[in-house]
């Protein structure tokens, strides 16, 4: 397979290939049909035009006619240049905002525009407006000195300006070269050891399986790109040879390179072995799950968020009145799901979820990961719950994942409430859902409910996500017990 030198070089693949060299390349060589759809590039979209149309500016036109006739924001414009060895560099300049300087078209400028979501400016942003900054400088014939990012706070558009000095300019140029490297190679840059980036990842199933099949050791929890690196200084290059080595042999050798690396070799052997047998591990010989079994009744608690503004919107709970070790037919537990429209509505929240929870107090919560605690802790601090009425609320907490992880090794790549959950049989009514796609119901249902109805389906789909979620935090609970 020989590159086509006629092939340009646009945002997205810069972008892709900032996040994951291998991802730059599946972009043009990967069969399409192994590509799969997820919310994340929809959500980044609909979050980007919402960020463009609040700009708020009066004068405005489209394309390069606007910059001609001075508008403030000019729309909708697309470049190519030379950037690197004559390769064609394809650029899309959504939105350009007026600015100072010496233009060919007047005395004035352009800046370009980035809107990005996340708490925080990364490389890929840094970089990304600095292609977009290039390409204006050729179109518009004057340096491009700064940059604005948009993004949401508290719903509110804000703006950032970035400086894109010389540096980020040189990392940009030498960034595209390692990038043009990349995709006229006839094979794929390896799977990155970070797999925490492939969740928001098209190509995540189709590198998962290539994965799981070479053995690859980024498929073990526990083992990040570093440490993938330690493990094959020391000859260690494959899941199966690292089930197979003594654990005092490999604490020794990895802790040549810190303690904290050999501390941790007897849980990255037990994982592989795991992994490797398809058999689950015990770790710990208590009982994990004593004060659930001795009461009367049990809440299952989720929530579903909107990370960008920091909005929980929905508090799902699940009430189960029996014991947790008597037959419960999970299709009549009632699911009480209750609504956080917006911020402002927090006390009345706050006083809905204590007034359900207070219904039996004696009851335990169980939930899955630290979130959900501490989000609702936090909600009685802003509503000025007294901290013996915290105290209480936090001591009736039950988190099974922080119990998995101390009881059990189980063959999983990861252990989030997902992959245990499908490990020991238990499926979702709808597939292919997870956070983001029930983040993008709500911005739908959220944005359009006052003038269609007809999307009051995506908010009973998030329902049935949710209780779905408690259900799967139930099972594996119940698997804890039954199997101590």
């Amino acid at each position: 397979m020989k590159f086509n030198k006629s092939t340009q070089i646009n945002e997205h693949l810069l972008r892709s290939w900032i996040r994951c060299r291998r991802k730059a390349w599946l972009e043009i060589y990967g069969d399409k049909q192994k590509k799969s759809w997820t919310a994340h590039s929809t959500l980044q979209l609909n979050h980007q035009i919402d960020c463009f149309h609040n700009l708020g500016q009066k004068s405005y036109g489209i394309g390069i006619q606007a910059c001609e006739a001075g508008k403030n924001i000019a729309y909708g414009i697309r470049i190519k240049h030379p950037l690197i060895k004559n390769r064609i560099i394809k650029g899309n300049l959504p939105i350009l905002k007026k600015t100072s300087g010496e233009s060919i078209w007047g005395n004035f400028s352009y800046q370009p525009v980035l809107a990005r979501q996340g708490r925080k400016i990364t490389r890929e942003h840094k970089l990304t407006l600095a292609m977009k900054g290039l390409l204006l400088k050729n179109l518009q014939k004057y340096q491009v000195r700064k940059g604005l990012i948009l993004y949401k706070e508290n719903e509110i558009i804000k703006v950032e300006k970035i400086r894109l000095s010389e540096n980020i300019n040189k990392e940009l140029i030498n960034s595209l070269l390692i990038l043009e490297k990349d995709i006229e190679s006839i094979n794929p840059p390896p799977i990155t050891s970070n797999r925490k980036k492939c969740t928001i990842c098209s190509w995540r199933k189709y590198c998962d399986s290539i994965a799981i099949k070479k053995g690859s050791l980024s498929e073990v929890s526990g083992i990040g790109a570093k440490r993938e690196i330690l493990l094959n200084k020391i000859g260690i290059y494959n899941i199966k040879e690292l089930s197979n080595i003594k654990h005092y042999k490999l604490k020794e050798k990895l802790t040549k390179f810190g303690t904290q690396h050999g501390e941790i070799s007897r849980q990255i052997i037990l994982q592989s072995q795991s992994q490797t047998t398809n058999k689950a591990i015990k770790l710990n010989t208590e009982i994990a799950l004593n004060k659930l079994k001795h009461s009367r009744g049990f809440y299952i608690y989720d929530i579903e968020s909107d990370p960008d503004i920091r909005h929980d919107f929905l508090h799902g709970f699940v009430r189960l009145p029996q014991n947790i070790m008597n037959e419960i037919h999970l299709e009549k537990t009632k699911y009480m799901p209750l609504l956080n429209l917006d911020k402002k509505d927090e006390n009345l929240t706050w006083k809905r979820i204590i007034k359900k929870l207070n219904i039996n107090k004696d009851y335990p919560i169980i939930h899955y990961g630290e979130t959900e605690p501490i989000s609702l802790l936090k909600l009685g601090l802003r509503q000025g719950a007294n901290p013996n009425e915290i105290e209480t609320l936090k001591k009736r907490f039950i988190d099974i994942h922080l119990l998995i992880r101390e009881y059990w090794c189980l063959p999983v790549r990861n252990y989030g409430l997902k992959s245990i959950a499908e490990w020991i049989g238990f499926e979702w009514k709808q597939t292919n859902v997870d956070g983001a796609r029930a983040l993008l119901w709500w911005r739908q249902w959220k944005n359009s409910r006052k003038i269609n109805r007809m999307y009051s389906r995506n908010l009973n789909s998030i329902f049935e996500y949710n209780r779905d979620d408690c259900i799967a935090t139930y099972m594996i609970a119940r698997w804890l017990i039954d199997n101590e």
